[in-house]
């Protein structure tokens, strides 16, 4: 039996692609508050995410199309290459909790189970980093709407909710 992990890193890189499509060009360099990372940095990292989690389920060395600029059009071939990337990769086994992997996260060295490794790490920081490319979008005036995250919301053009 494989585990069907594959399909939210890949659907939602894929949301991803078309949130940047309307994001203008100079926005790729804005944060939400100061001391906080970049829109382009976000996609950057969720990207990563998507690999730093993916890759060694499949026993494979974790990838990286990281390039040192955040322009629209490096961050835009990431995404694209790490999609590529996960679309040529096998479908994960179902995960074990007796196989243990490690990363950091900030300055915390982990070492966790494979389901709490992607369920409660990998994860939530994949969709916590594109949640911030469609805040910091939205916050700086991009017409995006919870359509563009997900797929699946649809509301009338113009219709915002009251505050």
């Amino acid at each position: 039996m494989r585990c069907p992990i594959k399909s939210p890193f890949v659907r939602y890189l894929e949301q991803l692609q078309g949130i940047l499509h309307k994001v203008p060009d100079n926005l790729f360099a804005e944060s939400l508050a100061a001391g906080m990372l970049p829109l382009g940095v976000h996609a950057r990292v969720a990207s990563n995410f998507a690999l730093r989690g993916y890759c060694p389920l499949v026993g494979k060395p974790v990838v990286t199309f990281d390039v040192d600029s955040i322009d629209r059009q490096a961050i835009e071939r990431q995404v694209a290459q790490t999609l590529a990337c996960l679309e040529q990769l096998p479908d994960a086994p179902v995960l074990d909790n007796e196989i243990l992997h490690d990363d950091k996260a900030g300055f915390t060295l982990l070492s966790l189970p494979q389901p709490e490794f992607i369920y409660h790490y990998i994860l939530p920081n994949f969709f916590f980093h594109i949640s911030m490319v469609y805040a910091i979008g939205r916050a700086k005036g991009v017409e995006v709407g919870k359509g563009d995250f997900d797929g699946y919301h649809s509301y009338p053009q113009g219709f915002y909710f009251p505050s």
